[in-house]
């Protein structure tokens, strides 16, 4: 008699991004030519990102210390900071500069006529670009192809399939990349996601 074989399923606290397998594979597809494109544009550092597996109940943990107002964890009357510095200290991407531009039209305009598109394509699109067509691209393209990936995917996610028009107004120039406050742009963005984070789940609490 043939014994039965148990399933194995992921525990509910499992945590994994489809989005961050995506980041991870463009990495896995850069040839060293397209490390040092990435690298000249002041993000040689994202190049580091190793995937790595964080339990969702830790990460919900963790939201719900965090003072958004301030920008602070606190546990147990014990204050972590958190500051465009500490943005910088961990992912080293450019900081200080301008703030990133918010009429995002032109930079939009850009990129749909570089990929000749009449609206913004799919996360996967960009990643697609990187992994199966990467010789067929400008050095311009590269960047622009890698950098929509990581800030969907990485340091400035959202719930939609497609990138956040937010993103696109750097590219209007994008020779100027290096100048806008990467560090402020990515902080903002993660205090803003942890408030419609906690007031959701004060919603749902209300509800029931």
């Amino acid at each position: 008699m043939k014994r039965k074989i148990k399933s194995v399923t992921k525990p509910k606290d499992a945590f994994t991004w489809f989005s961050i397998t995506t980041f991870s594979n463009v990495l896995d597809s850069l040839s060293p030519k397209h490390r040092k494109v990435i690298e000249s544009y002041g993000f040689g550092p994202l190049l580091n990102f190793d995937k790595c597996f964080v339990p969702k109940k830790f990460v919900k943990w963790v939201a719900n210390l965090v003072d958004y107002k301030k920008g602070d964890i606190v546990v147990d009357a014990k204050i972590i900071s958190l500051t465009k510095e500490s943005v910088h200290c961990v992912l080293g991407i450019p900081r200080g500069g301008d703030t990133f531009p918010s009429d995002t039209s032109r930079g939009k305009e850009v990129v749909l006529n570089k990929f000749q598109k009449n609206s913004i394509p799919s996360v996967t699109f960009f990643a697609n670009k990187l992994v199966k067509y990467s010789e067929e691209l400008s050095d311009e393209d590269v960047f622009i192809c890698f950098i929509v990936v990581a800030l969907s995917s990485f340091l400035c996610p959202n719930s939609s399939i497609t990138p956040s028009p937010k993103h696109f107004g750097i590219f209007a120039n994008i020779t100027r990349v290096k100048e806008f406050d990467w560090c402020g742009y990515v902080f903002d963005w993660l205090l803003d996601s942890i408030k419609l984070f906690k007031k959701s789940k004060s919603s749902r609490a209300k509800d029931n």
